[in-house]
Order: structure tokens, then C-alpha cells, then sequence
């Protein structure tokens, strides 16, 4: 996502650049590429060769143009018009006699860098810059092969000037593109920052919420505790403590970062059951989509209840598939705190709730369907 905030980015600064590229290079068209030529009277394959030079360029310069006004990249195509550029140089200067070098195709020089970087300056200032060096050092090779190294000042004083703009013209993408990698950056940095701080402050209001919820049911107890008033010989009062306990260890499970959040969560609810000596099995079959965490809460308390009263042994099964998971417990309760057996119900969460009874035997059952 970066990335493309930073090519539109680069885009918003570029394409005034490209505008006045493509201003350039269409008047360097009609009044260097057409008009110079014709301008003095020459053979006719010279005249030809410029022709299909002149085409060359137009064809790029329309090419170009059509993607400059729509605001789109020229895409692959670019190294298409790019070759058609320096094609369109070596036809400028084919055939013509080397002391006219600087004199008849010396339009060629001043004119064509600008062609590419009208193809390349919005894909990369790096390439724009490699070929303008590249047809820059083929026309001082072209020079010198001729015979005319004598010229060579003279073709340093061109090409400086020509180079002069076309590279006065990149330092500018290329700063456009440095400020906007920077600001881009700058943005993804501070979004990044105010996501950890809402993601921290719900995590801290709903640590609050929940701890108010537990104050609700915890303190009650321990002040029963600390005024003597509990009765721990009370199976029922027994099992209310270690329903609360479970609550405790289920809370800090649930800022843990693991692979299976209800499977952690579990474990944690079923820790104080193996404390006390009961058998506790837990199984999980067939992978699910992540509950959400008051989902969680509402697949785990009932276990959390029936492992409180739990006697011997227990087996709670995690069963999932792509639409849903269900948690079920099985589990022998002991004396005094046996259930009854409760319809099935459906929590403000959309965990159904069922529930069966046979003597000390007892076995829940919630279910959760993720929303399609």
C-alpha cells in the first residue's frame, strides 16, 4: 500500500514536469525535425531519411502525449519509442559527409535527449539519464570516427547546452521523487502511530471493562473471605471461587498473541480443574475462523462454570469448520453442586448454549456460527 501511495504521489509532482516535456519536445518537433531540413536543399535519400525520421518522432511525440493527457504511464511501450528515438537519430546523420556533421544534423543533437526523456521520465530519471549519456557519447564516437575530432569543442559546447536543461529537467523528477517517498513515509509513519494508540487505548478501556465486570463478582467473594463469612465447606461456595478464579486466568490469556486464541483461552479455564486432580481432556479437531474475543468469552464460560463443580475427569472438544467452531464439555460434578438442565439459549454474541443433565453427569454445549 505504500508503494502505491508513493506512486500517486509521484505522479501529482511529475506530471506538470511531463506537460512541459512534452510542450518541448513538440515545438523541437515541428521546428527543428521538420522545418530545418527543408530549410536548404539536399539529395533526395537525405530528404527521405529525414522524412522517416520526422515520423519516427511523431509518432512518439502522439504516443507520449496520449498517456501525458490521460495521466497514465506509457507502460512497456516506452522502450519501444526509446529505440524509436535513437533510430530516428542514426537517420538524421546516415550519409551525411562529416565536415557537414555539425552543421546539417546538428538539430539531431540539440533535440532528440528530449524525446527520451519524454518516454522515461515518469518510469525512472536513472534510465532517462543512462540513455541521454549513451546518445550523447554516440555522437562524440560518431564525430571522431567521421574524421572531424577537430569538432569535438564544438560538439562539447552543444551538447553541454542541450544537457544543461535536459538535466536541470531530471534533478527535478528526481527531487519530486525524493519528496514524495518522504512524505509517503512521513504519512505511513504517523498512521502507524495513531493505529498503535487506538489499538492501545481500546485495549486498555476494555482491560478496564473487563476488570469492572470481574470487580463486580470477585470483590463480593474476597470480601467474604476476609470477613469470615464464606463457608469454603460449601461445594456451591467452593465452586463460585474457582469460577471466578478461571475468569482471572482467562483475562491474562487473552493478551497473549498465539496461533490459537479459544484453544489458549481454554487452557487457561481448565488450569485450576488440574490443580484440584481432576482428569481434564482437551481435543481439538478441524481448523475455524478466529472468534472474535466477546465470542471467546461466550464459548468458554460455560466450561468455565461446569469445570468449577467438576469431580474426576473432564473431556472438552474444540470442533471446528470453515462456517463456525463449537466448544463442548463433558464431566462428572461433584456432590451438591449438580446442575439443572437449562434450554437452549442464544447470548447477545450469537453463542447458542445447550445443556444436558443425567445425575452427576453433565454436558454443554456452545456453538458459534461466524456471520457469512
Amino acid at each position: 500500500m505504500r508503494d502505491v501511495g508513493r506512486d500517486l504521489v509521484v505522479d501529482t509532482l511529475v506530471r506538470p514536469l511531463r506537460l512541459v516535456v512534452l510542450a518541448i519536445s513538440t515545438v523541437l518537433l515541428v521546428g527543428f525535425a521538420l522545418l530545418l531540413p527543408l530549410a536548404e536543399p539536399a539529395p533526395e535519400d537525405w530528404i527521405t531519411r529525414q522524412a522517416i525520421a520526422f515520423a519516427l518522432l511523431a509518432v512518439v511525440d502522439v504516443v507520449a502525449a496520449v498517456a501525458v493527457l490521460r495521466d497514465r504511464t506509457i507502460g512497456r511501450v516506452r522502450w519501444v519509442l526509446a529505440a524509436a528515438v535513437f533510430t530516428a537519430a542514426a537517420l538524421t546523420t546516415a550519409g551525411v559527409p562529416g565536415p557537414q556533421l555539425m552543421t546539417k544534423a546538428s538539430w539531431s543533437y540539440v533535440t532528440l535527449g528530449w524525446f527520451l526523456l519524454l518516454v522515461l521520465i515518469e518510469h525512472s530519471t536513472r534510465a532517462a539519464a543512462v540513455l541521454l549519456g549513451a546518445f550523447t557519447a554516440a555522437t562524440f564516437v560518431q564525430l571522431v570516427v567521421v574524421g572531424q575530432g577537430a569538432r569535438v569543442a564544438d560538439l562539447v559546447v552543444v551538447s553541454t547546452l542541450a544537457l544543461g536543461y535536459e538535466m536541470s529537467v531530471l534533478a527535478v523528477a528526481t527531487a519530486s521523487r525524493r519528496i514524495a517517498t518522504t512524505a509517503v513515509d512521513a504519512a505511513a509513519r504517523e498512521e502507524q502511530a495513531r493505529t498503535a494508540d487506538a489499538i492501545a487505548e481500546h485495549l486498555h478501556a476494555d482491560r478496564r471493562r473487563r476488570y469492572a465486570e470481574l470487580a463486580d463478582s470477585t470483590v463480593p467473594l474476597l470480601r467474604a473471605l476476609t470477613d469470615g463469612t464464606a463457608d469454603l465447606r460449601d461445594p456451591r461456595a467452593r465452586a463460585e471461587y474457582a469460577v471466578a478464579a478461571a475468569r482471572l486466568r482467562r483475562l491474562f490469556a487473552e493478551h497473549d498473541e498465539v496461533v490459537d486464541p479459544l484453544l489458549h483461552e481454554l487452557r487457561a479455564c481448565l488450569d485450576l480443574a488440574e490443580r484440584k486432580g481432576v482428569d481434564v481432556y482437551l481435543g481439538a479437531c478441524g481448523s475455524h475462523p478466529e472468534p472474535p474475543l466477546a465470542v471467546r468469552r461466550a464459548l468458554t464460560e460455560p466450561v468455565v462454570r461446569v469445570m468449577a463443580g467438576a469431580r474426576t475427569s473432564a473431556r472438552v472438544t474444540v470442533l471446528g469448520s470453515p462456517t463456525g467452531v463449537t466448544v463442548s464439555v463433558v464431566t462428572d460434578v461433584a456432590d451438591g453442586v449438580a446442575a439443572e438442565p437449562e434450554p437452549a439459549a442464544r447470548t447477545d454474541v450469537g453463542v447458542l448454549v445447550t445443556s444436558l443433565v443425567d445425575g452427576q453427569e453433565v454436558w454443554v454445549e456452545a456453538t458459534w456460527q461466524a456471520p457469512s
